[in-house]
């Protein structure tokens, strides 16, 4: 059985205050919230666009649809926000529209907080879109979001997680998703797998569940040591 990797709370605590500096601070700590409570593949987080999260009033969606073109199996699916993430998105936008983004990411109407259908969600570090790259596959060549994993890359690593990748944010939303009672189907249906077993593997392989299960064997005997 493989093991996987989980987020503790020490943890998200960490990567968010190592990276909350200076002109960058805003963008990073709403990029890791992004990253904690979105059901989404990373080139899903990087082809988001402001318009998905909110309507024309600038108000945040509860929930919201990813459109199909985003997606590996080309197939819409609707992901619920959490309070603490809907307050994320509104203070970052609040933050966004002042900043000296590209002017094809605003418009001159009063609808979507003045910004464009071109608006990114996520900000590189120059203030624009993350890039998606060609990778040459046996199928041809395709678009990946190699930029934006430099930068969770970096984020982790700043935050000495370097044990850690962009998987680690499934792979824990996941395990914690199921540890509050979400049934199985809808943690299938949220990320949109093919099966079960993505899922089970995760629920039944972590090594947050090891530890809290292997420190609760014989726990009700009394510890014995060496006494001179």
């Amino acid at each position: 059985m493989s093991l996987f990797h989980v987020f503790t709370d020490k943890d998200i605590c960490q990567l968010i205050d190592v990276n909350s500096y200076g002109k960058h601070k805003v963008k990073n700590e709403y990029l890791i919230n992004q990253l904690m409570y979105l059901a989404l593949s990373l080139t899903e987080h990087n082809l988001l666009k402001v318009h998905d999260l909110i309507n024309e009033k600038g108000e945040v969606y509860r929930k919201f649809a990813i459109p199909k073109e985003y997606t590996k199996h080309l197939e819409e699916r609707v992901i619920e926000l959490p309070e603490k993430f809907i307050l994320s998105v509104e203070k970052y936008l609040e933050w966004y529209v002042k900043q000296d983004i590209p002017s094809e990411y605003r418009h001159n109407l009063h609808t979507y907080r003045g910004l464009s259908e071109d608006a990114p969600m996520l900000l590189n570090d120059e203030f624009k879109e993350y890039k998606l790259t060609k990778n040459k596959s046996p199928n041809g060549a395709r678009l990946q979001p190699n930029n934006l994993r430099n930068k969770v890359k970096s984020l982790l690593s700043k935050a000495g997680l370097e044990w850690a990748t962009f998987s680690t944010f499934s792979d824990s939303l996941i395990i914690y998703l199921h540890k509050n009672n979400a049934p199985v189907q809808d943690i299938i249906k949220a990320f949109a797998f093919r099966g079960r077993e993505t899922v089970l593997n995760r629920i039944n392989g972590n090594v947050v569940t090891l530890g809290e299960a292997i420190n609760k064997v014989y726990e009700r005997v009394p510890v014995t040591g060496y006494k001179k």
